[in-house]
């Protein structure tokens, strides 16, 4: 082996040694070393979730270990501070309990204290069978429809519906375990909704409640926006053609708006068909031998030409030769009429003897 590789390979083993005696130091130094000890706390947990207003017992709970800069601020360490108390809401599986999620020991949670200011609360009886079949809950957005029938003690001539609220919050469900004939809950019928109004709209609700009957229609919680409240009645029912939704429309993708006619061109079309339907006036015209009977326009005094005036006859028609009566009076039986079916005036025939 040449010098040159001996002395490459001395070095490198050299470096391997020197490597691996520092490693073996540091590590016995760590080794020597204290542990440093993580300072925690003991706090209460739930083991499953917790229902607003269910009392809190010792197998709803575990004393776990947290570190001490992590424990919220607040949690409970002492089971006696815990057990018998009600949550004032929902306690998540898992999550350490709070002092300002519970009330004080034998309080019950009271829900008319969160009720906001302006707003009162409003208990309406609602059909079982036609909430949304079940889906309700508080917090839930809804329109309230009334529903009348014909009643003419009420003044109310045919059986009508009318949407009298929109967007609404509904603050509470009440609620009636449905059981099977085994003996087995089955499911909770709500009897009645609170909602969460203003005061005007509490006595609409109370009035509503006296004439008909009232529905909730849920909506999306983020739709403000408000509909025309319009009336249908069983004629509008009957007498139009089944309306229908599309999928653009429920997507809510862009579609192409009809605009509608402004105020100003609604006027107008009215007066222009308003125009149309004044027939215009008509005069008979006798002249020489002959009698002729024309149409002028009631508004200007212009005189119509065949066509106009809105009859497709002609508005001039020239008579026969005059013809006279024995006694030397015009005979007017003889004179045509126009398509339209005047007839001559009652005053007709003009005695010539007078009119000279």
């Amino acid at each position: 082996m040449r010098p040159k590789s001996l002395i490459l390979l001395a070095l490198a083993l050299g470096c391997g040694l020197a490597a691996s005696i520092g490693i073996s130091r540091v590590m016995d130094a760590n080794a020597n070393r204290p542990a440093v000890q993580l300072e925690t706390t003991p706090i209460y947990v739930a083991l499953h979730n917790i229902n607003l207003g269910d009392p809190i017992g010792a197998g709803m709970v575990a004393l776990e270990e947290w570190p001490a800069s992590k424990a919220p601020k607040g949690s409970i360490s002492s089971l006696e501070d815990l057990e018998g108390r009600r949550p004032r809401t929902t306690i998540v599986a898992g999550t350490p309990i709070l002092e300002a999620q519970l009330l004080a020991l034998g309080e019950s949670a009271d829900p008319v204290a969160n009720i906001p200011d302006g707003y009162r609360l409003s208990t309406i009886s609602v059909n079982a069978e036609k909430v949304a079949a079940g889906l309700l809950s508080p917090g839930d957005r809804v329109d309230v429809q009334l529903f009348m029938a014909a009643s003419q003690r009420d003044n109310v001539p045919v059986a009508t519906t009318r949407v009298i609220l929109q967007n609404i919050r509904v603050f509470a469900i009440e609620q009636a375990v449905q059981r099977t004939a085994e003996g087995e809950d089955a499911r909770a019928i709500p009897k009645t909704v609170s909602l969460l109004v203003t005061p005007e709209q509490a006595s609409k609700l109370d009035l509503a409640q006296n004439l008909g009957e009232l529905s909730l229609i849920p909506r999306n919680p983020n739709d403000e926006t408000a509909s025309a409240m319009v009336e249908v009645t069983i004629e509008d029912i009957l007498g139009t053609r089944g309306e229908r939704n599309t999928r653009v429309e429920e997507q809510n993708r862009d579609v192409a708006k009809v605009q509608k006619p402004s105020l100003f061109d609604t006027v107008v079309g009215m007066m222009n068909k308003a125009s149309k339907e004044v027939p215009p006036f008509e005069m008979t015209i006798v002249q020489a031998e002959e009698v002729s009977t024309m149409h002028f326009d009631r508004r200007t005094g212009a005189r119509l030409r065949d066509g106009e005036g809105g009859s497709s006859a002609p508005v001039s028609t020239v008579g026969a030769p005059m013809r006279y009566t024995e006694d030397g009076k015009i005979d007017f039986s003889a004179v045509k009429t126009d398509a339209g079916g005047a007839a001559a005036p009652s005053d007709f025939p003009i005695p010539l003897e007078e009119s000279k």
